[in-house]
């Protein structure tokens, strides 16, 4: 493939993509320049990974849809809108191939969310506790996530989607509307009408949600 960078300095073209946001490592890429790739990979692939497994709960298939997902971003490269947010458009893709995946599979099996929640984590995805934390703090942190995970568990699977991408995943919700083709209003609202739900019938868990 051609590259931009053909007669440039291997440094100087590292760091040049080093420096890039990920709409210009795009635009770079639909250029030829297939480093702005693997830099995309080397920023996102924990992060698709992890979003993968929540709707998988394999890791081994979630590696291979995580895979698959930076398979399209290079197949789908020249159709990037580069005015766009990049993210959005990337657990897009890795959505839609999780989705199929479990037609496929004909099981819909969502991880918890307590699983999925924590920033500390072994390669495999398993959750590792503070070492700071002593054990009865450790104690009643995992009866307050098991008491909390129980009620996440009563709603519907796309209510606690928006709950994992707002509170878990960290996303906007102009982003999440933009993963789930809906409006940052509706999901706002909806976000609002779950939380409600939540303290109303779980009030006990008023500090948790």
């Amino acid at each position: 493939m051609r590259s931009s960078c053909a007669y440039a300095p291997a440094e100087t073209r590292m760091s040049v993509v080093e420096i890039s946001t990920d709409e210009s490592l795009m635009a770079r890429l639909r250029e030829g320049e297939e480093n702005a790739l693997a830099e995309l990979v080397l920023r996102y692939q924990n992060d698709v990974f992890r979003f993968c497994l929540h709707y998988l709960k394999n890791i081994e298939t979630a590696k291979e849809m995580a895979q698959e997902t930076f398979l399209r971003v290079y197949t789908a490269r020249d159709r990037f809108d580069v005015t766009r947010k990049f993210k959005p458009w990337l657990l897009c893709i890795a959505r839609n191939l999780c989705l199929n995946e479990l037609k496929r599979k004909k099981t819909v099996h969502i991880e918890t969310l307590e699983q999925y929640a924590s920033s500390a984590r072994e390669d495999t995805g398993e959750m590792l506790p503070s070492g700071a934390d002593a054990p009865s703090e450790i104690m009643m942190a995992g009866e307050r996530r098991h008491a909390l995970m129980n009620a996440l568990d009563t709603l519907p699977d796309d209510a606690r989607e928006i709950v994992v991408l707002r509170y878990f995943e960290r996303m906007q919700a102009r982003d999440i509307a933009e993963l789930m083709d809906s409006t940052e209003g509706a999901i706002r609202t909806r976000l609002h009408r779950i939380l409600r739900q939540l303290r109303d019938d779980y009030a006990y868990l008023k500090d948790e949600v």
